[in-house]
């Protein structure tokens, strides 16, 4: 696949019955009622718009701007530990993302469900659970980044859903940019 062909696949296999999928989609439900749970809980909603406004514009910007450079900078040190040689950095403005592509480098499907689940637990789980600790700005800014991360993390759990259904999966890294998935026949 190139980076054209990314939408189809995010949007057909992040919908798969699968139980990284129900993970993913039981996690933004959770975010939902622990949002809402938080809002009433500590008399938030007479809190004034512009603590609102700050703590969600906050979040959004650290989910566009900083966290999407630490989340693939995580992951181009997970390539380059397990022995990645060339790693190029990459904006893409038709899926408007930031991204990290390890050239003539395979990665099974164990090792990408790791650093998944590092990435996705720092900037998406770590934000939401604390903001159970804290109050006003802060709480809205840690709130609106782990939603929007959690929507910037969903193509890796597509990819992750996709390897979900093939044992021994592996993903290969073109020099073309290109990602390639394939799986070994014992």
């Amino acid at each position: 696949m190139d980076s054209s062909e990314w939408l189809l696949f995010i949007s057909t296999f992040i919908r798969r019955n699968n139980p990284i999928t129900k993970i993913y989609w039981i996690y933004l439900l959770l975010g939902l009622i622990g949002g809402v749970y938080i809002l009433f809980n500590d008399d938030l909603v007479s809190i004034e718009s512009r603590f609102w406004i700050v703590g969600l514009t906050g979040g959004l910007l650290l989910s566009l701007l900083v966290s999407p450079v630490l989340h693939e900078l995580i992951h181009s040190l997970a390539f380059k530990f397990f022995g990645a040689k060339s790693i190029k950095f990459k904006w893409s403005w038709s899926l408007f993302r930031f991204n990290v592509q390890a050239n003539d480098f395979v990665l099974s499907k164990k090792k990408y469900y790791l650093i998944c689940s590092i990435t996705f637990f720092l900037f998406s789980i770590l934000p939401f659970i604390l903001a159970f600790y804290t109050d006003g700005i802060i709480l809205f800014t840690l709130l609106s980044l782990s939603f929007f991360h959690a929507l910037y993390a969903m193509k890796n759990l597509a990819v992750c859903s996709y390897l979900y259904k093939f044992p021994n999966c592996f993903i290969y890294s073109s020099e073309e940019n290109k990602t390639i998935f394939y799986k070994s026949i014992p």
